[in-house]
């Protein structure tokens, strides 16, 4: 068997709410700096480099990102094959079948495409990169891999996979996906061994997922076919036709394809991944000094314990108080419990009604 083409596709289309105030639509959470001196979407762009076995990275996004994708990637010396704007959300099936025609027309049809979040961390890039490689083969005999990191904990936020029969070293067949557990069962499945979180990053021939999409929601092909078939190409970007990729269903493809496809596989990750979804995970995520706090920017705190503490601006100071996030950015100020991490998106649903 041939040595396989394998293309990273970013989708760089998350509006990150749950990490407001930061994160907003015009600039979502993957183009900040979280964690060292690159954003989320440049690390995801150099964790998969062309001298370990990648092609240059196809970015989709929505259309008004589309220069500031290319500038950010610029800046780390990578030019992506082409950027493709969307002019509106879809959500990722959609985004997987765009993925897919791209690869196929530009690489061809065998080609396997690597779609991955703008917006995860991973600790281990090279270990991350092994497991790709180690999946590749997997694929090209007809499987559509997802990638599982390996609890660590019974998190609520999540999504799980259940891990089937073996089909090679390391893999096995995906048997279903299931939605975010309550405690009780999150506690459950980290027992049980076999679960896995899902992390919605997948590896596939890129004929393979058309014909998957085609056959479970002919409605989003049809779309996606429209639509890059009547995009235009300007600065070298490829912008998706509106009024056709506007008539798609906006769907996860966990939903619209893995749910019902019995070509579904999944290989286990342990290499410290997150998909960075809450104010919770940024300060897990983040260094912290003696009194385990994380502060950053004009920030002061005295007598605090285990606080989130991050300003743009203005200076915050924070007396005597435990388990808090404090964020400041522009003219807002969040401050919740760090166990309340999840509810950033009903705050965030309230300001904008």
């Amino acid at each position: 068997m041939s040595k396989p083409v394998i293309v990273p596709v970013i989708m760089s289309g998350g509006a990150g709410t749950r990490l407001w105030p930061l994160s907003r639509p015009e600039k979502p959470k993957q183009m900040h700096k979280l964690f060292g001196d690159m954003t989320l979407l440049q690390q995801t762009a150099a964790r998969v480099p062309a001298d370990c076995g990648f092609t240059a990275p196809i970015v989709i996004c929505a259309t008004s990102q589309c220069e500031d994708v290319r500038q950010q990637l610029s800046t780390i010396g990578i030019e992506p094959v082409t950027i493709i704007g969307e002019p509106v959300p879809r959500n990722t099936a959609p985004c997987a079948d765009i993925a897919a025609r791209a690869v196929a027309d530009l690489f061809g049809p065998e080609a396997l495409v690597l779609l991955l979040a703008s917006d995860h961390f991973i600790a281990d890039p090279i270990g991350f990169r092994a497991a790709i490689h180690q999946a590749a083969p997997v694929c090209q005999q007809g499987h559509i891999i997802t990638f599982g990191p390996k609890p660590v904990r019974p998190e609520t936020g999540y999504g799980y996979l259940l891990a089937g029969a073996r089909i090679a070293d390391g893999i096995c067949k995906l048997d279903k996906f299931v939605e975010k557990p309550d405690l009780k069962t999150a506690e459950r499945y980290l027992e049980d061994g076999n679960y896995l979180w899902n992390s919605g990053m997948f590896l596939f021939p890129a004929e393979l997922m058309l014909g998957e999409i085609t056959k479970y929601r002919p409605e989003i092909a049809k779309a996606c076919q429209q639509a890059y078939k009547n995009s235009v190409i300007k600065d070298a970007e490829m912008l998706l036709d509106a009024d056709s990729f506007s008539t798609g269903v906006a769907e996860s493809i966990d939903n619209a394809v893995m749910e019902n496809t019995d070509i579904g596989a999944v290989i286990a990750l342990d290499v410290g991944w997150s998909d960075v979804g809450s104010w919770q995970a940024i300060y897990e995520l983040s260094q912290k000094d003696f009194n385990k706090n994380a502060c950053s920017g004009q920030t002061i705190a005295v007598d605090s314990e285990n606080c989130l503490i991050r300003s743009d601006g203005i200076r915050i100071a924070a007396a005597g108080v435990q388990d808090l996030a404090i964020i400041a950015n522009g003219n807002d100020v969040l401050i919740m419990p760090l166990k309340q991490a999840q509810k950033v998106r009903e705050l965030v649903e309230q300001l904008d009604n």
